[in-house]
């Protein structure tokens, strides 16, 4: 997490692409070329965090001991949802509420008109700040007609209210 959770940190600091790669260039041998291994692994648009990238951020600052600018109770609790999601996809499974962080108020479902198996955990928390998480979570069964297949998992996970809202959407097949 090192490098790629520098790179996320100070781009979370620096808003212009420029400035960004000139103050990598200083700090870092690779440069603005972390940059570009930023952009591949999915963190970085541009120079611009996606949701992965705020949690790298996020983890390289707590390990640093550095500190992370915005709203970081807001920023921490949706570092652990995105975590929570990632394991659920790696372990192939649902996930499960007791992931959730403390404080989170249960946001009532949608109805599905197939009236299939679900397991949900919608839940939101709007901070003090102004800002927002939000995580719509479903587990389905998506078998009709008598076929059986394996559950799907899908999730939308939002961070609003900060200079840039970050949305990360998954689907995955339990297994």
């Amino acid at each position: 997490m090192g490098i790629d959770g520098f790179v996320c940190w100070t781009a979370h600091a620096v808003d212009d692409p420029a400035e960004l790669r000139r103050v990598l260039d200083a700090q870092l041998p690779t440069g603005s070329r972390a940059v570009a291994d930023a952009q591949r692994a999915g963190l970085l648009e541009g120079t611009r965090l996606r949701a992965p990238g705020l949690a790298a951020a996020h983890r390289f600052a707590e390990e640093s001991g550095l500190p992370m600018a915005g709203p970081t109770d807001a920023i921490a609790d949706f570092t652990t949802l995105l975590d929570g999601l990632d394991a659920a996809e790696r372990e192939r499974r649902r996930f499960e509420p007791d992931a959730v962080p403390d404080g989170f108020e249960r946001v009532t479902p949608s109805v599905d008109r197939y009236d299939r198996s679900y397991h949900t955990v919608n839940v939101a928390k709007e901070y003090p700040s102004g800002t927002t998480v939000e995580l719509n979570y479903r587990s389905r069964d998506p078998s009709h007609g008598g076929g059986r297949k394996p559950n799907v998992s899908s999730a939308v996970l939002w961070l609003r209210g900060t200079d840039v809202a970050y949305e990360h959407h998954v689907e995955w097949d339990e297994g």
